[in-house]
């Protein structure tokens, strides 16, 4: 009994190898008969579209004037434009400094609260809203360097832990 089941284990173990080499060489023997090249060839000239090319007698390059003259010239107005710019320039003086930003967001209501507990924290700061559509930025303070601005900040940071120094433009008088 004990010869027979051990007779049919290697006779199954035998067959399943057997299978195996019998699969491996079928594939090896597909993957070979795929390889070869069969050469294609078809002829599509009678598909495609036939197009007479048409000459043109006219050569647009014959047409161009010999003077070619503005007829619209924007240069004085671009002029006067770019000297009201630079007169605005000198006039409005500005340097680089830093503010902070205690609140940034979508609701007005929190912007409101932000800046009453900034004046609740520094009474003699003086915060503004700045609203760029949709967003409320709840600012403090104009500092010249970033050191002076750290000062406000740490104070501020106990209250506001999401707030940040901000490099701006700040007007100098």
């Amino acid at each position: 009994m004990r010869f027979s089941r051990r007779l049919t284990a290697e006779m199954n173990y035998f067959n399943s190898a057997l299978m195996l080499v019998f699969i491996s060489i079928t594939g090896c023997t597909l993957l070979s008969s795929r390889t070869t090249t069969n050469s294609y060839s078809e002829d599509l000239l009678t598909q495609r579209p036939r197009v007479e090319a048409v000459a043109i007698e006219d050569d647009p390059k014959d047409n161009i004037p010999e003077d070619v003259t503005p007829t619209h010239d924007q240069t004085a107005e671009i002029d006067s434009k770019l000297k009201d710019i630079t007169n605005y320039n000198k006039t409005s003086i500005t340097a680089p400094g830093f503010t902070i930003q205690v609140y940034s967001g979508t609701s007005r209501e929190q912007a409101s609260q932000a800046k009453a507990q900034v004046y609740k924290t520094l009474p003699t700061s003086r915060p503004k809203t700045k609203y760029q559509q949709p967003i409320y930025k709840v600012r403090v303070g104009s500092f010249g360097d970033r050191l002076e601005a750290q000062n406000v900040y740490a104070e501020l940071l106990k209250e506001f832990p999401d707030a940040i120094v901000i490099p701006t433009k700040i007007r100098v008088n």
